[in-house]
């Protein structure tokens, strides 16, 4: 046992599992007192930087939140092996090869090791990629231990492995206390989880539930930063993280909504113009007959409900699910994905201005040095009204 976690552990309040560690750590040393003016902004070479863009870094944590059943262990175990073998997952892209520990509660070793297999499967890894990502990630089920005593356990471990990256999945299971309590949450998160990610140097992803779904349907007029409080319980969840990803249903078994719920420019995503920002990816299952994982699907996939036809009559209706359901899309960008999927240019155009007088789509003007504003399309009126 390390230094902290044994200083914590001869505290008398260890065999009951107070849920508010932060009690039970020693007295800390003062932070410093720095001027504005000594901060350094970081350079090409952040040593810090786990997830680029400084999405994720040393010492945080990212919340991945999603409804029981929906695949989130599945989803975040596919991102840790590409991670580990330095790839994008999703087009979010780790700063170096990565290696994670996972500490997971609700599966058994043949349970892991299905999904393992049928990530590796589906992603087409080598032999080679699959014994690397196979000994860079390190697993333990862990379904025992709760609040202070699980984060002894968890600091033991770190000490002894040194992971870049540590997964908690789910973090309910560890908790030992009121998922709605900010004392509790917080005492958890920043008083047991942060000074063990920053004394080691390393960063967690926390996998959370939703909650309930009829509490869920609420919030399907959220929009951008909203979908960082998706998660169940207190709104410390998401302000303790630095970083928040929803994964939705859509309504089918089909496909799903992978979201940025919060520091989302940084991951880089773009909608088919290469200009416009976007917040949400669709997901489907794999393929593959028993493969578990997941692949990202077009907006094209989508609105052709799966396997393109070229020869079917197209509409309207088929031009809504290319623009997205955050932000905007520009009008050339929209009608070119139209255009793709067999929708002739003079029926876009047409189909478009159907869409704008029905109110399902509104125009939105956005400014450009020297000329006048390009025109985009979204599914929410422009906020303020005007050009921005």
């Amino acid at each position: 046992m390390t230094a902290l976690a044994s200083t914590w552990a001869d505290q008398e309040q260890i065999p009951d599992v107070d849920p508010t560690p932060l009690s039970n750590f020693p007295d800390r040393p003062r932070p410093e007192v720095r001027p504005l003016s000594a901060l350094v902004r970081p350079n090409g070479d952040d040593k810090d930087e786990l997830l680029k863009e400084r999405y994720l870094c040393k010492g945080n944590g990212l919340l991945m939140v999603g409804s029981t059943g929906i695949g989130k262990s599945s989803l975040v175990l596919q991102c840790a092996i590409l991670w580990s073998l330095g790839k994008a997952a999703f087009g979010i892209r780790p700063a170096r090869p990565l290696s994670v520990l996972l500490i997971q509660a609700e599966n058994d070793d043949g349970d892991v090791a299905e999904v393992r297999d049928g990530i590796f499967a589906g992603l087409g890894l080598s032999t080679e990629d699959a014994a690397r990502a196979g000994e860079k990630i390190k697993v333990v089920r862990e379904d025992e231990r709760v609040g202070c005593e699980f984060c002894i356990l968890l600091e033991s471990i770190i000490a002894e492995y040194h992971p870049d990256l540590v997964i908690i999945d789910p973090v309910l299971a560890f908790l030992g206390g009121d998922a709605s309590s900010q004392r509790d949450v917080s005492g958890f998160l920043r008083g047991g989880l942060n000074p063990i990610l920053r004394h080691h140097g390393c960063g967690a992803i926390l996998v959370h539930h939703t909650n309930k779904p009829a509490a869920e349907k609420k919030k399907d007029t959220w929009s951008g930063g909203d979908f960082a409080y998706l998660g169940s319980g207190s709104a410390e969840w998401a302000n303790w993280a630095r970083a928040v990803i929803t994964l939705r249903g859509t309504g089918g078994h089909d496909y799903f909504e992978l979201g940025l719920g919060k520091r989302g420019p940084r991951v880089g995503w773009k909608h088919e113009d290469g200009v416009t920002t976007r917040y949400a990816a669709r997901l489907a299952h794999g393929q593959g007959d028993g493969e578990i994982y997941w692949r990202e699907v077009s907006e094209i996939e989508v609105a052709m409900g799966g396997i393109a036809d070229p020869m079917a009559t197209k509409g309207k209706l088929h031009i809504l699910p290319l623009v997205p359901r955050e932000g905007s899309i520009s009008k050339a960008a929209l009608i070119s994905s139209a255009r793709a999927i067999g929708i002739g240019m003079n029926k876009a155009k047409g189909f478009i201005a159907e869409l704008i007088h029905e109110g399902a789509l509104h125009e939105w003007k956005i400014s450009r040095s020297g000329t006048r504003p390009e025109i985009h399309l979204a599914v929410t009126p422009q906020p303020g009204g005007s050009a921005q």
